[in-house]
């Protein structure tokens, strides 16, 4: 999977930033936090921003993933900036994303009641899909 490695999520009728993938182009650019709103978004250095406030998020998601190494704009709402703040625009270089921390993880542990000794299971699952 290539991209810019943020999770998103729907906030009302905004595409907000819920966490970034560790290492991910998004986190090491450091032009973005979580909670910003992303309201547009462009292909290429010079494309055209398409306005996303109120397009379903998995349709966000795929404007944002592409090929590797090329251009992604994005059209930022700062988190702390209120509804008419500014905005700014935003370039990033889409790179190979690993969703290991995403994935489901199994854990087993002994656990000691009384004289007897009990296997329990625990099932993360760090990230839940529409």
């Amino acid at each position: 999977l290539f991209g810019i490695g943020a999770v998103l999520q729907e906030r009302e009728d905004s595409r907000t930033i819920r966490e970034f993938v560790p290492g991910g182009p998004a986190q090491l650019s450091g032009k973005l936090a979580v909670g910003d709103r992303i309201t547009g978004v462009g292909q290429g250095k010079d494309g055209a921003i398409k306005e996303v406030v109120g397009t379903r998020l998995d349709e966000v998601v795929q404007m944002i993933r592409g090929k590797k190494d090329s251009v992604v704009r994005l059209d930022i709402l700062p988190a702390d900036a209120g509804a008419d703040g500014t905005h700014r625009v935003i370039s990033l270089v889409r790179d190979k994303i690993s969703l290991d921390k995403q994935a489901a993880r199994k854990t087993v542990l002994s656990v000691k009641a009384g004289d007897a000794t009990r296997k329990i299971g625990i099932i993360t699952l760090p990230v839940f899909y529409e």
